[in-house]
């Protein structure tokens, strides 16, 4: 068998059945017109096996023989073109934005029902929302290939754009539902700091309560923490009644920010920011467990750490654009 009968069979193997004879006396003629130009042209005149040598060039020149066949099966080598990415992209970041923060609230309280130690809880949560996460993401992209392969134009599958969708002053007004998840975020964490005291999950025998946070942090750190709280509503609100974003907004919210990590970080670092005497209450962590407090609060941190970067450098570009403006 030639290179050429074997570049035409790997070629055909890719096509469909009702296309193959077309495909074959189509890509015959086109590696004979080839070699036939280069003959022409004049190519390897000295080479002792021209022939040979001008259908390796020819055959090379062409290509992988798979790319040639979804040439000819009109298939795209691609998972999601750019006829769907747009509106695969938009589907995709509205559902985790949806979907995971319900399951990253609904995991830990099934389990605090169910009496799981703290360990199992956060381990059981972060692996949830990740694994919940990635199947989310393959099943929307894998009906969107399907959708591709099919042929579906985008217009059925979103409206078609114009210019009506246009921002008269992108990311400059302040959108009243950031406004309400803003103030929904600060009250919940306010409750629950404030919850935890007044309706802790363990007694000892002597009806002693045992809240999750150290109550000598009651001092200081938890009231400071929760004034840090409610300027920054006070803040939120103030933007929202102006309507827009300025560089005031930003240093305000700097400041509240860096607050509010040094108020985290300081009993982190001495390893008091959760009450100890209930994780020995409630026998946790145990000699099966290789989760330790301290790197429990470091984890707190970190996440109290990334909040307050996102939050601080999202108010910075969105106040940027408005000082341009």
């Amino acid at each position: 068998m030639s290179l050429t009968d074997r570049y035409v069979a790997a070629t055909l193997s890719r096509t469909p059945v009702k296309q193959r004879d077309e495909v074959e006396a189509d890509l015959r003629a086109a590696i004979a017109d080839a070699i036939d130009a280069r003959l022409d042209a004049g190519a390897l005149p000295d080479a002792p096996d021209r022939a040979s040598a001008l259908e390796t060039a020819v055959l090379n020149e062409m290509g992988d023989p798979d790319r040639l066949a979804a040439d000819y099966a009109d298939r795209p080598l691609m998972l999601i073109g750019p006829r769907l990415f747009l509106q695969w992209r938009r589907l995709t970041i509205l559902l985790l934005w949806i979907v995971l923060p319900i399951i990253a609230v609904l995991i830990p309280f099934g389990m605090w029902l169910g009496d799981e130690s703290l360990g199992a809880i956060i381990g059981s949560t972060v692996g949830g929302t990740l694994t919940v996460g990635v199947h989310l993401v393959f099943w929307v992209t894998l009906v969107f290939a399907i959708l591709e392969r099919a042929g579906t134009p985008a217009d059925e599958l979103s409206e078609p754009w114009t210019v009506e969708r246009l921002k008269e002053s992108p990311d400059v007004r302040v959108s009243g539902v950031e406004t309400a998840v803003a103030l929904a975020t600060l009250a919940i964490g306010a409750a629950l700091i404030v919850w935890q005291q007044l309706w802790p999950w363990a007694t000892t025998a002597d009806g002693e309560v045992l809240p999750v946070l150290n109550p000598d942090l009651w001092t200081f750190v938890l009231p400071a923490l929760l004034a840090v709280m409610a300027v920054e509503a006070v803040v939120v609100v103030a933007r929202q009644v102006r309507g827009r974003w300025t560089m005031g907004d930003w240093w305000l919210t700097l400041a509240l920010d860096v607050a509010a990590l040094i108020l985290v970080a300081v009993p982190v670092l001495q390893h008091d920011l959760l009450n100890r005497a209930l994780f020995e209450e409630i026998g946790w962590p145990d000699a099966a467990t290789t989760v330790t407090l301290e790197q429990v609060e470091w984890v707190v941190l970190i996440v109290v750490a990334v909040v307050s970067v996102a939050d601080a450098w999202g108010t910075w570009t969105r106040a940027r654009r408005g000082s341009r403006t």
